[in-house]
């Protein structure tokens, strides 16, 4: 079927698929990934919720998916003893099952549609991270198919921290924030132990008229910014969003959950006085305004019923979904940054410049969705030390998501074709010079390698940039190190020596995927 072959993001589409196998229990998830591999080899993509910003499942080598769509139940199994979500789970059902069953939850991201498999083993966040960390460090243990490449065979493997063997130990590791796609096909995640949901939930927004914000104005946003979110509680979350100037508005939004044992006056009154804060430190670089437009991007799309000028104090499950940033399909292109410090002056600069370009081949109101998004860190997060799983960005305050989104009349498969390709072209020349630009001092990219200041950390793998390096291109590791850092190859326990170990005959590959070698 046509709409096997492309994922929420339309630019990808897998022109040469041949099979597409739906896996319902784990005992055909180990038939099927043997029979696809045996016959597909590294032509086997495996997708969960499809929203892979990459062509690393739709791409037009593609010539099986495994579909893991139809596992995805979420809940408490008596036998493991911990609470469970698989691969095929979206966030939303894993929220709804966890919160109506058990109270629980898991410091995911916002956005429903997004899938388990790939969200939780890439060191999945979201809007409770600051206050509970990553999904990753909650995890105990996964179910994962490999390919053993002495018995041409897909194996079944139980990983934890607890495993009797090392060598699955460390996949187990891998698997925390290493992302997937690359050792295998991970079937389900298990907990021992989960957070409470919070009792109470209230959200509040700031916006601004981009007519009231020059240059000095914007200098002064990001560095009030800076010091807002690292005076965060860790129960509060923030998401700046620095639309493009055609937007006409750009925002804050904050989500702030009650602490454990809080009454709701408690925490009404608590949200209520900071809200009051930062209306009264924001406002004195430009008046806010109500929120005329949907303020978009990954996470937290927000409507203008969403942005009142006061406080919203809602259930957790209303805030779950007020959050929620999907958004429609749509071609759209990401790149992402960690930042430990606040933004250098040569950086705002940029960032505002840029803010107010508009690429030749498109009409500025092409732009309108176009933007940076600046979401707090930090928190729980850097609680946890950079080894102790893959994902070593541990001191961050500021995690950046740079986000540009077009739309066109164009049928599957054909978006890069003429007269569509003057369109997307424009809007990734724009986003990677935009990109470059700020980090022209480390050599284009958030290196720290290259940054003696201390301010950026690399990016986010589920975020991933082909434009940062590729196999084809030979400068994967110059990706890959941005992605993991020291993880990458120089620990002692690193993601190159678990891939050598567990996928030696790079079946599980992608543009972006850890190299044997």
């Amino acid at each position: 079927m046509l709409s096997d072959r492309q994922g929420f993001n339309r630019r990808w589409f897998a022109s040469t698929l041949e099979a597409v196998y739906v896996p319902m229990n784990d005992a055909e998830a180990v038939t099927q990934i043997g029979e696809a591999v045996s016959r597909y080899g590294r032509d086997v993509k495996v997708v969960s919720g499809r929203h892979c910003y990459e062509d690393f499942a739709y791409n037009d080598t593609t010539k099986a998916i495994i579909d893991m769509s139809s596992m995805n139940r979420a809940g408490w199994d008596d036998r493991r003893g911990a609470f469970f979500v698989e691969a095929g789970c979206e966030n939303w059902s894993v929220y709804r099952a966890l919160l109506n069953g058990f109270n629980k939850t898991l410091p995911a991201g916002s956005c429903y549609s997004v899938g388990a498999g790939g969200h939780i083993s890439g060191g999945g966040y979201g809007l409770l991270s600051r206050l509970h960390g990553l999904t990753v460090d909650h995890l105990t243990a996964v179910d994962i198919v490999t390919w053993n490449v002495s018995s041409s065979s897909a194996e079944l493997h139980h990983v934890s921290a607890a495993s009797t063997s090392k060598d699955e130990q460390d996949l187990f590791w891998a698997l925390q924030g290493g992302g997937p796609g690359n050792f295998g096909v991970i079937l389900r995640y298990y907990f021992h132990e989960l957070p409470d949901a919070p009792e109470f939930a209230s959200i509040y927004t700031l916006s601004w008229d981009w007519s009231s914000i020059d240059t000095a104005a914007f200098a002064n946003l990001l560095a009030y910014y800076a010091d807002f979110v690292s005076d965060l509680p860790d129960t509060d979350f923030s998401l700046l969003k620095l639309t493009h100037v055609s937007a006409g508005q750009l925002g804050m939004v904050v989500q702030a959950v009650s602490p454990e044992g809080a009454t709701l006056v408690e925490h009404r009154a608590e949200v209520e006085r900071r809200h009051s804060e930062a209306r009264s430190r924001f406002g004195a670089i430009a008046e806010p305004v109500p929120l005329r437009i949907p303020l978009g991007g990954h996470p937290g799309w927000i409507t203008p019923s969403a942005g009142t000028e006061s406080v919203q104090h809602v259930t957790y499950l209303e805030a779950l979904q007020t959050m929620n940033g999907s958004g429609p399909n749509q071609f759209g292109k990401y790149k992402s940054a960690y930042m430990n410090k606040a933004f250098p002056p040569n950086q705002v600069a940029a960032i505002y410049r840029w803010l107010n370009t508009t690429p030749k081949g498109v009409l500025e109101s092409d732009m309108s969705q176009s933007l940076l998004q600046v979401d707090s860190y930090g928190g729980a997060v850097n609680r946890v030390a950079s080894s102790a799983t893959a994902v070593p960005q541990r001191d961050s305050i500021m995690k950046l998501q740079y986000q540009t989104y077009w739309l066109n009349a164009s049928r599957p498969g054909e978006a890069n074709q003429p007269p569509y390709n003057v369109q997307s072209d424009a809007h990734l020349r724009w986003i990677n010079d935009f990109y470059r630009d700020v980090y022209i001092d480390y050599g284009g990219t958030p290196n720290p390698a290259n940054d003696p200041t201390g301010t950026v950390a690399g990016a986010y793998y589920n975020y991933p940039d082909n434009v940062l390096g590729t196999h084809a291109e030979g400068n994967v590791d110059d990706a890959l190190w941005l992605y993991f850092l020291d993880n990458f190859r120089t620990n002692q326990r690193n993601l190159v020596a678990v891939k050598r170990r567990w996928d030696p005959a790079d079946v599980f590959h992608h543009a972006q995927s850890i190299p044997v070698r």
